[in-house]
C-alpha cells in the first residue's frame, strides 16, 4: 500500500492526488468502461457518468460497475473494465500538460513530494511508472482497505514524513477536506473532475498544474 523512497528533510511537503490532478483519467477509464459494457452487450454509460466516479473509492466505483452488469455479469464486467483500464494506461494515457516539468521543478526547489490516492495499487503504480513519475515522490500511499478516507491517508503520510508545513493538491472534495483536517493548505485542481462546490474551502484554485509552484511560494513567502 505504501511506497517510500526517501523520508528525510520533509520541511515543506506537497501531497498530490493522481486522477484529475496529474493524470487525464478519462483517456483510459471512459474507453475501458465503454468497451467492457459493449463486450457484454450492455448500453455504455455517458462520459459524464463515468467521469463522476473518477477519484471515488475503488469499492464505490466497482459497486457502480456491478449495477451496470446486474447480478449475472457483475464480476465479469468489473474484471474486464479493470483489465482494459490497466492496458490503456500505456496505450492512451496522458498526463496533464506540464505535469512532469512541474514536479521536477518543485523537487529542484527543495519541496518533498508525495502521492495520496483512492486508486488501486496496480493502477496507480502503472500510471506513475509508465509516465516516469515514480522517482518524483518520496512516498506513495494509497487508501486501500486499511484506511477510511483521504484524511486518514494524509495523516499517515504526515506521520511518516513529519514536515514542517504541507499542502494538498487535488480535484475532489476529499482532497480539500484532508488538507484542512490536518491544518495544511488546500489547492483545488479546477481542471480536473470535481465540481466547484467541492472546492469552497480551498485556499487556492489552479487552472493548470503549472500554477501550483506559484501558489506554494505565496503560501510560504518564498
Amino acid at each position: 500500500m505504501a511506497h517510500v523512497t526517501n523520508s528525510s528533510d520533509a520541511s515543506r511537503l506537497v501531497i498530490f492526488d493522481v486522477d484529475g490532478t496529474l493524470f487525464q483519467t478519462e483517456q483510459v477509464t471512459v474507453p475501458a468502461v465503454t468497451q467492457a459494457c459493449r463486450a457484454f452487450h450492455l448500453e455504455p454509460p455517458s462520459r459524464d457518468e463515468i467521469c463522476s466516479y473518477v477519484g471515488a473509492r475503488v469499492e464505490d466505483y466497482e459497486v457502480w460497475l456491478a449495477r451496470l452488469g446486474g447480478p449475472g455479469l457483475a464480476s465479469e464486467l468489473i474484471e474486464t473494465a479493470n483489465r482494459l483500464e490497466l492496458g490503456f494506461i500505456r496505450e492512451y494515457g496522458r498526463l496533464y500538460p506540464g505535469t512532469r516539468e512541474t514536479l521536477r521543478l518543485l523537487k529542484e526547489e527543495g519541496f518533498v513530494l508525495a502521492v495520496c490516492s483512492n486508486g488501486s495499487e496496480p493502477y496507480i503504480h502503472e500510471v506513475l511508472n509508465t509516465h516516469g513519475l515514480m522517482d518524483c515522490f518520496s512516498m506513495v500511499l494509497l487508501r486501500g482497505t486499511l484506511l477510511a478516507d483521504k484524511t486518514a491517508v494524509v495523516g499517515a503520510i504526515l506521520d511518516a514524513l513529519r514536515p514542517r508545513a504541507f499542502a494538498v493538491v487535488g480535484d475532489r472534495e476529499g482532497d480539500i477536506t484532508a488538507a484542512r483536517a490536518h491544518q495544511g493548505y488546500a489547492i483545488a485542481a479546477a481542471y480536473g473532475y470535481g465540481d466547484p462546490s467541492e472546492w469552497k474551502d480551498a485556499d487556492a484554485l489552479v487552472q493548470s498544474i503549472g500554477e501550483v509552484p506559484g501558489c506554494l511560494r505565496g503560501f510560504w513567502g518564498l
